[in-house]
Parts: structure tokens; sequence; C-alpha cells
């Protein structure tokens, strides 16, 4: 709530919001509550050097296949391969949106699958359940983005649902079963630089 109310009411720069901002929403809050409240380690939030390698060769190769779907995604958008990129990218370069893409897949997966996911998923034993309601609620939370500053309707606003939620899906399983943020990290980077390259 606290984050859609940002993203309605202040537009301050992109570099402001995943460094600062989305931090103290997302980040802080959640290593508040598992180290005081919890008292538990930061390994409950798949901060973890354990199954680096593999994590590391899954994320990349996951990222490469998220990055198809982008360029199939703007395929079907544009009828052909084309590439727009944002103003962000043009604003900022390469080199400064790939580290806000870190940024920005840092906050959301320590959040959503570190956090919430990895939560639902111990009450409910669930994983269907632990999956669908983390990604419903990863959705969700690019909602006031998706319609407040990119102003995105129709086909593509569609189309960013869709494949936000087949993202949040894969990063869920991806993140039970390496139970590290690495792969998912990864894989939010790689969408997150194909839709500032395509879509």
């Amino acid at each position: 709530l606290t984050w859609s109310l940002y993203r309605y009411f202040f537009k301050l720069p992109e570099t402001v919001d995943e460094f600062i901002v989305k931090p103290l929403v997302f980040v802080v809050p959640v290593l508040w509550y598992v180290l005081k409240k919890e008292k538990r380690d930061l390994t409950t939030l798949g901060l973890t050097t354990k199954n680096v390698f593999t994590s590391l060769y899954v994320g990349l190769g996951f990222g490469f296949v998220f990055a198809l779907e982008g360029i199939a995604a703007n395929a079907i958008k544009y009828g052909k391969i084309q590439i727009s990129p944002i103003p962000a990218l043009e604003q900022y370069g390469l080199v400064t949106l790939l580290i806000l893409s870190f940024a920005t897949a840092f906050s959301e997966e320590l959040l959503n699958r570190g956090f919430l996911f990895s939560r639902i998923l111990e009450k409910s034993k669930s994983l269907p359940y632990a999956s669908i309601l983390s990604t419903v609620l990863f959705v969700l939370l690019h909602v006031p983005i998706l319609v407040t500053t990119l102003k995105l309707q129709g086909m593509t606003l569609v189309l960013f649902f869709v494949t936000d939620f087949i993202l949040g899906l894969a990063n869920s399983l991806l993140y039970y079963n390496t139970r590290s943020l690495l792969a998912p990290i990864l894989v939010h980077v790689f969408w997150n630089m194909t839709v500032a390259l395509y879509l």
C-alpha cells in the first residue's frame, strides 16, 4: 500500500526510487521483521552462498528464456521485432540501467520470493498455493507503475500482467528449487532489461 501511494503521488527520479525508496519500503521492513521479530537469519530469505553456481547457471539460463519471451512479446505487440528503448535507457545508459535493474530485482525478489513466498509456503505447506498467492501479490505490486507512471492500457497492459505473472511463478519455482535468491534475481534482471530494450 505504501509503495502504491508513493508511486501515485510522487514522481522522483528512477535512481531515487530504486536505490532509496524501494529499499526503505521493501527491504528494511523485511530485514527488521526477520532479524528482530522472527529472530531468524538471512538464509531464510534466500540470502546464502549455498548453491551459488547452480543458481547462477539456472538464473542465466532462465533469464535468457525470459529475454526471448520479451522479444516474442515485442514481435506480437509491433508485428515485428522493433527496438524502441525506454526513456530510462536513453537517460541513464546501459550500465546504469543494468545497475538499476539489479537494485530493482534485489528489492522485489527479497520481498516477494525471499519473504512472502517462503513464509506462505511455510504456513500453507502448499507449493501451488504459495506460488500463486505470492505471484498475485507480485503482479499487484506492479499495478501503480503500469497504470500511473507508464500509463499502459489495452493489450500492452494485459501483456505486462501476463508476463509478470509468468515471471512471478517461474521465480517462485526457481527459489523453491535453489533456496537462493540469486537465480530469481538474475531472471528478473534479464526481464527488466528486455522490457527496457524491447517493450
